[in-house]
């Protein structure tokens, strides 16, 4: 794709894959092509295509996990002769924000006494699992910074929130916007 996006015309013979001059107009804009963001976590295929052509990578928003990916990620770059600090790093995270943990529980709740309106408790249960612990941006503004720096501080450029109450309740984005995104900046 790289070649295709860069020269517009490209013929490939793989093991699985062939092609004969297959066109791509317009080219993109970008030098090069359009940046790869290659997410996952597989340690010896994955994050080694990573280190071979991605311009972004996505990790678990887990500090100590994010760190042992990072670390792999530049080994791989090692072998490969890829400068490791030009790949962003990022992570997914569930966000549900609040002013005071009771609220935080509160607002929870909220979004689990919906999702049961539509799906079995254990489906709200399953749904919900990915908002709390040390790899999700839930609870109170002091701690979702705290969460995130911790992130930037292991290299960590760019987050991707997932707010699962926005469809209907825009006030924790909105939390989000006016207390967490300036403590971080």
């Amino acid at each position: 794709m790289r070649d295709a996006w860069r020269d517009g015309k490209v013929s490939f013979a793989g093991k699985h894959y062939q092609v004969d001059g297959a066109i791509v107009a317009p080219t993109p804009l970008q030098d090069n092509g359009i940046p790869l963001w290659i997410a996952g976590g597989g340690e010896q295929k994955t994050l080694r295509i990573a280190a071979k052509y991605a311009q972004y990578t996505n990790f678990t928003g887990e500090p100590a996990g994010f760190a042992h990916k990072s670390d792999v990620l530049a080994g791989h770059c090692r072998d490969v002769g890829t400068d490791f600090d030009t790949i962003v790093r990022s992570v997914n995270v569930n966000a549900i924000v609040d002013t005071s943990e009771k609220n935080v529980n509160d607002r929870v709740q909220r979004i689990r006494d919906r999702l049961v309106g539509y799906v079995p408790e254990s489906a709200a249960d399953a749904m919900l699992a990915g908002t709390s612990g040390p790899d999700s941006a839930t609870g109170t503004t002091e701690q979702v910074v705290e969460r995130l720096q911790k992130l930037r501080d292991l290299g960590c450029e760019y987050v991707i929130c997932y707010f699962p109450e926005a469809a209907y309740d825009r006030s924790g984005v909105e939390l989000f916007e006016r207390e967490v995104i300036p403590a971080l900046s």
